[in-house]
């Protein structure tokens, strides 16, 4: 693989190239958090098919949304659907944990921003969090309540417009 030669060894570039089980985390993270253009325009949509599902099972130890912005650049909307519904279920599956596990909810908003980066939408996560228990939908509601001030960290790595992240959060805590 051919990636910035200030950011990568060419040791990493060869791991990203290669199985995705033999890719150190800290590389998955460092991948996962660069921004398209350090790659080859033709290999970097092939690498996060490759290493998707590990850089979603990062979230499990560390919540981040920045961790799931590259789908976008990687053309996720375009992979094959069995792929698309895999990694759906992967994260979903992380967040209904950290739902069932009251230690997590902490990490709820920051898990549920970076499952919106599937959709370029917070709109089908909240339908899922409107099907969770009360004491988790009032968590989030909490927290998501000054998500329009710009004192707030909420969507600081949702880079969708029309209607923006913090428009559909809105409308969704107005039904609450």
């Amino acid at each position: 693989m051919k990636g910035c030669g200030l950011c990568w060894t060419e040791a990493e570039l060869a791991l990203l190239d290669g199985d995705p089980a033999l890719v150190p985390d800290e590389v998955v993270w460092q991948f996962a958090w660069e921004v398209e253009d350090h790659f080859e325009p033709d290999e970097y949509g092939p690498a996060w098919r490759r290493l998707a599902h590990r850089v979603v099972g990062l979230l499990t130890e560390d919540p981040d949304s920045r961790l799931t912005m590259g789908l976008t650049w990687a053309g996720f909307s375009h992979w094959p659907e069995a792929e698309r519904t895999a990694l759906y279920a992967q994260v979903t599956d992380i967040v209904l944990r950290a739902a069932s596990d009251e230690e997590r909810h902490k990490d709820l908003g920051e898990l549920i921003e970076a499952a919106a980066q599937l959709d370029q939408s917070m709109v089908p996560w909240l339908r899922l969090v409107d099907t969770l228990p009360d004491e988790v939908v009032e968590h989030l509601a909490e927290e998501w309540s000054d998500c329009d001030k710009a004192s707030s960290t909420f969507g600081t790595w949702l880079r969708w417009t029309d209607p923006t992240p913090q428009d559909e959060v809105l409308e969704w805590l107005s039904t609450r």
